[in-house]
């Protein structure tokens, strides 16, 4: 019968039930406020960390890069609509100069990576 009962199921099989029929009534939900400031946190950490590391910024092109202006609206970012995550960094051909932040990889709806034209060194995390 259907739905089963705890008695039909090992104790792994429920908890796989239970967390499959969690993830389905929260799709159908908006993403909590919380969890969504939680990710634009670790967003705008990775994005600042980056722009630590750049050394030469001709043209102030990361002038408005700080933390009184939401990261979705800094030059050369774009964001998801409805959760407001990275999914665009692109700095192509503005001369930038520096070393690549390992936190770029906490970017993780980042579809889109453009720095033609610029000078970075280093290595892109493994993870990313």
């Amino acid at each position: 019968a259907w739905p089963p009962t705890v008695g039909h199921l090992s104790r792994s099989s429920f908890f796989v039930f239970l967390l499959l029929h969690l993830v389905c009534v929260l799709s159908q939900r908006e993403v909590p406020s919380a969890l969504v400031s939680l990710s634009n946190v670790t967003d705008q950490f990775a994005l600042l960390s980056f722009k630590s590391l750049v050394t030469r910024v001709p043209y102030n092109v990361l002038s408005n890069w700080n933390s009184n202006i939401s990261f979705c609206d800094w030059n050369g970012i774009s964001c998801s609509r409805g959760l407001q995550r990275v999914v665009a960094l692109n700095l192509s051909k503005k001369a930038l100069e520096g070393t690549l932040s390992p936190y770029i990889s906490n970017l993780s709806f980042l579809q889109v990576l453009d720095l033609l034209s610029d000078s970075f060194h280093g290595h892109l995390p493994v993870d990313f």
